[in-house]
């Protein structure tokens, strides 16, 4: 038998993409972007709800989460409701979403119980949760528990995010500043605990060879230096620190971030010597600055505790 000699073609060589090793700040102008009124910035879940109390959601359900070791019943728990989820977004599932209703009306049910026989217990769970999980009927008194109910909650009266609890600056407002600002705390949140570059290069292995590219990451950038040791969340006593890190970020990844249509009105005003590039972002970083004392409430009382 003849011997099969090798093809002569050499293989085509594999795209290399290069990728930055930490997130921009530039990926969070859209992420924080929360309404529909801005001009310019469109959010990247406007007016879905389901994404943007996400985080919040994630902070109150961690015992379901995948992480940690949960027990043996938050596992059986945790696993039948997303298997009925999927039952119902994926097949459609009638039956499976009249259970999961079922199951949501019990335990709020429960809760309301909790509320109104153990105020005790009640009350020692939620300060330190974002969400309330509240029943809702078509009897005339329901709707004044209720109320009654999320005052007393004092929800997320003891969380880390205690100055920005109905927050418009931090939540809803779409102004630039609001958007900037929001986006520097997500900036030091993302990047404080970044994996070394050889471990996230790791991670990116079975992805290349499945998709037959060679990915790259950049090195980090010098700013990240001392990023890790910033206190998070922004408080007022940080804001300082917050908004230093955040100009030097923006500055050494948007150095041109003036220019941004967001920022046009700022190029109307009138300036003392005149609409320069110096002034304009001198003027956007005062009222980040100010976006960021709002939303880590040095301009409201103290929450009490």
């Amino acid at each position: 038998m003849k011997r099969l000699k090798r093809s002569s073609q050499k293989k085509a060589p594999r795209r290399v993409e290069c990728i930055p090793s930490h997130t921009p700040f530039a990926e969070l102008i859209s992420y924080c972007t929360r309404g529909e009124t801005n001009r310019v910035l469109k959010a990247t879940c406007a007016d879905y709800h389901i994404d943007e109390i996400l985080d919040l959601y994630l902070d109150d359900t961690t015992p379901l989460s995948h992480f940690g070791k949960p027990s043996f019943e938050t596992k059986r728990v945790r696993d039948f409701l997303w298997k009925l989820d999927r039952r119902i977004h994926d097949q459609h599932d009638l039956k499976a979403a009249e259970l999961m209703f079922a199951i949501a009306t019990t335990a709020s049910w429960m809760i309301l119980e909790l509320y109104l026989c153990r105020r005790d217990l009640f009350c020692q769970i939620t300060p330190r949760r974002k969400l309330l999980p509240c029943f809702a009927s078509i009897h005339p008194k329901t709707a004044k528990v209720m109320a009654r109910m999320l005052a007393d909650a004092r929800l997320g009266s003891k969380t880390e995010v205690a100055a920005q609890v109905r927050s418009k600056a931090f939540f809803v407002s779409d102004k630039p500043a609001n958007i900037y600002a929001r986006a520097i705390i997500h900036y030091v949140f993302s990047n404080q605990f970044l994996d070394p570059i050889a471990k996230q290069q790791r991670f990116w292995r079975s992805f290349d060879r499945e998709n037959g590219i060679k990915t790259i990451l950049l090195p980090f950038p010098k700013h990240l230096n001392g990023i890790e040791q910033m206190p998070y969340p922004v408080r007022p006593d940080t804001v300082l620190q917050y908004w230093r890190k955040g100009k030097e970020v923006i500055l050494q990844e948007m150095p041109d971030f003036h220019l941004r249509p967001e920022w046009a009105e700022y190029h109307e005003r009138h300036y003392q010597y005149g609409a320069k590039r110096g002034a304009i972002q001198h003027a956007i970083f005062k009222d980040i600055l100010a976006a960021l004392r709002t939303i880590a409430g040095a301009n409201r009382h103290k929450v009490r505790s």
